[in-house]
This record gives structure tokens, sequence and C-alpha cells, in this order.
């Protein structure tokens, strides 16, 4: 058996051949390391992985330039981040899947998600989607912000923090806050209205810009039917 090698349910899942009786969850990866360490995460560990990056970074920004500058390049960061989770959940986690091949990439990076949207144990990204994905940036951003890295990716770790904490409390809380519940309703309904819309989860802002908005009434589908 090979450490990635996939489960059959979760191959037949991918063909749109799910369980009758729809289960929580569906085991991914046959290998129990892989599946219960790498593809499963507590939704705490966001704050685990990513709170000393944050911390030092607000530290050797607040050192460096001040609480002023920081802060300022800290929102910034926050504000990319929100950007790349506009665009991985739009174009990376959304797209027309017309191979096998394709619609178990789809599958395994999001499609799970839609199929079993209150499996607790893959809510906040696991180990094998955030790893890779903070590989690829934090040097990338190395590069890009030079002496401004620190604070920069300190905002860019808390939207990333942010994001999967929120996308988990619209799943698993009841919220109290006027600001909580719509950002619950508006996350429901890009999986049971539209889910081509709504891509934003910690705001709507990136769905305004690139036209992605729908307004939250519960005739919004039939709306956007209407108008084709």
């Amino acid at each position: 058996m090979y450490p990635f090698e996939l489960t059959k349910e979760c191959l037949d899942a991918a063909e749109g051949n799910l369980p009758a009786k729809r289960a929580r969850s569906l085991r991914v990866f046959q290998n129990e390391f892989v599946e219960r360490y790498l593809a499963q995460a507590h939704p705490i560990t966001p704050g685990i992985w990513f709170g000393p990056v944050i911390g030092v970074g607000l530290w050797r920004g607040g050192s460096t330039f001040g609480a002023g500058k920081t802060a300022a390049l800290f929102a910034g960061g926050v504000l990319l981040v929100s950007l790349v989770e506009y665009a991985l959940h739009r174009w990376g986690f959304h797209f027309a899947a017309n191979t096998k091949a394709e619609r178990l990439r789809l599958f395994l990076a999001h499609g799970y998600h839609h199929a079993f949207p209150d499996d607790p144990r893959r809510l906040v990204l696991p180990p094998l989607a955030i790893w890779p994905v903070a590989a690829i940036l934090i040097p990338l951003w190395y590069v890009a912000f030079g002496r401004f890295f620190w604070p920069v990716l300190a905002g860019s770790a808390t939207g990333y923090v942010a994001y999967d904490w929120v996308h988990y409390a619209t799943h698993h809380f009841a919220p109290r806050t006027p600001l909580g519940r719509w950002l619950k309703r508006y996350h429901m309904l890009h999986h049971h209205d539209l889910p081509g819309t709504r891509y934003g989860i910690t705001s709507p802002l990136w769905d305004l810009v690139f036209g992605t908005y729908v307004p939250t009434r519960p005739s919004a589908k039939r709306e956007m039917a209407r108008r084709r």
C-alpha cells in the first residue's frame, strides 16, 4: 500500500457515487497515519501552527518600523491573504472538471467539503493542504516584500487563521452577533443556493470587486435564473 493511496469510497465519491446513507465524513486515505494526522486537523491547530509566526512578525516589525507602520503593513498582509483566499476558492476549488483525473483533483481539493460540509475534522485546512501552500507563499512573500516581510507575514498568517476559524464557526456554531449571523448565512448560501457565487469566507470584499457577490435574500437563486 502506498502512503497516499485513496480508499475506494473516496474514488467512488469523486465520481459522484456517494454512499446511500450519507454520513458526516468519509475516509479518504487508506494509510492510518496519513488519514488521521495529515488529512485531518483539529480546529485549534491553525493557531498553534501560525501563532508563533504572528508573534515573531509583530515583534520584528515593531522593533524595526514602530507601531504605526507595522500596523499598516500588518493590515496589508491581512488584505493580501483575503485575496488569496478568494482566488483559491474561486479558481482553485471551483472549476469545470471534464476528466476522471480532474474530478478526483477537484473532489480532494474542495468537492469533499461540499459533499460532507459538516465533517468537523476537515473544516480547517489539514497539513496536506496548508503546509504546501505555506511552503510556496512564505518564500514568495520574502522575495516580494524584502525588509517588510515580517509584519506582512504576520498579517497574512492572521488572515489565514481568521479564515479557518470563521469557516469552522459558520458550520458549527450559531453566531449571536449580526455580523456572525450574516457571515454564516452568506457561506451557507454558497453551499446550498448558488455555489458559483459568494466565494468570500471572512468578507464579501472580493466578491464585490469581481462580480460574484449575491445578496443573502432567499430568492437570490430564482432571481439569477430569471435573469438568464
